[in-house]
């Protein structure tokens, strides 16, 4: 496909405003013990269903059906996860709550464990994570209004997901915090455990986005996504659901970037387009807040994660990039 095609399906498409588009819940009717109720998960679909917020959670509920349904949540050793999934690199964490136990800052700055149902003030911020004992100081300095600890977003408990999502997100029943089991969602939205040898309907999702196994040039990504039998093209993001479903994946898989998307500048009159024609925007996500200028651009576009956070940035069309594509 060459860039006047591309130019010519400008308007061709309208923009579509759904929710969930790149990644979809199915549940699966026929009762399994836990080990072939995943396999079905994997087989038709991507895998067993990893919960992100209380938006999943809901919507979950409206597919199952009673009693309940398995989720991918598997019983680990105990480990510290950040609330939007990033690594923790850094922690001062003191102490073990002994059950499900999340973090406070103190007004010294240390961090204490704090049983998750515990009363507490919080802390919002765009950096949720925190990587050094420098944005510890900032963090500090801006509760400083604040005599009592308050929340930060650090979790330690012994659930994972086995998809490998960074999802802090759990639904605990106020009786059962802990201990073995398989998790299943109640039709009410609240979760519970059950033995291993029970069987299970399963919670699978689809995930619409395919990442490439190779590293390649934005030219090679797009004919390799048109040409690749399980994609319709490279990856358009026309949402903050699409971002938050891109950068979900790309957690999940460990990659930080950059990978190329189907983000591409006109050189003639500077506008950026998706690679199937759809105008980019309203909604961007550009690193500084603006796209990048013409005639100082490198005129195809990435994501990279810039001071953990991801972001879309222009880079030169032959660097060599993971590639994303959308699944059919």
């Amino acid at each position: 496909m060459t860039f006047l095609h591309v130019l010519l399906l400008l308007w061709a498409f309208p923009p579509s405003d759904a929710s969930h588009r790149l990644r979809t819940f199915h549940f699966e009717g026929t009762r399994n013990i836990p080990i072939k109720a995943r396999a079905i998960c994997t087989q038709n679909y991507t895998d067993l269903v990893t919960v992100y917020d209380e938006q999943d959670n809901l919507e979950l509920t409206k597919i199952i059906k009673p009693p309940s349904a398995l989720i991918g949540v598997y019983t680990s050793i105990g480990t510290n996860k950040w609330s939007n999934g990033d690594e923790v690199t850094f922690s001062k964490l003191n102490g073990n709550c002994g059950e499900i136990c999340c973090a406070a800052m103190k007004a010294d700055g240390e961090w204490e464990s704090v049983q998750y149902n515990t009363p507490k003030y919080f802390m919002c911020y765009d950096q949720v994570t925190i990587r050094d004992e420098t944005e510890n100081n900032q963090v500090k300095e801006k509760g400083k209004s604040s005599s009592n600890p308050f929340w930060i977003g650090l979790l330690r408990d012994d659930f994972e997901w086995v998809d490998g999502g960074k999802s802090a997100y759990r639904k605990y029943p106020l009786d059962q915090p802990s201990g073995t089991g398989n998790v299943t969602i109640l039709p009410g939205g609240h979760w519970t455990k059950l033995p291993n040898t029970n069987n299970f309907n399963a919670l699978c999702y689809k995930s619409h986005i395919h990442v490439s196994n190779e590293k390649m040039s934005w030219e090679n990504a797009l004919d390799y996504c048109d040409n690749n039998g399980n994609t319709s093209g490279l990856l358009r993001i026309e949402s903050k659901d699409d971002q938050i479903e891109t950068e979900r994946e790309l957690r999940r898989r460990n990659i930080s970037g950059p990978v190329w998307v189907g983000l591409r500048q006109s050189r003639l009159f500077g506008f950026w387009i998706w690679s199937n024609g759809l105008h980019v925007g309203p909604w961007t996500n550009w690193k500084g807040g603006s796209q990048p200028e013409h005639q100082m651009s490198h005129h195809c576009g990435a994501i990279e994660k810039m001071n953990g956070v991801f972001k879309w940035t222009d880079k030169d069309c032959r660097s060599q990039f993971t590639v994303l594509c959308e699944r059919k």
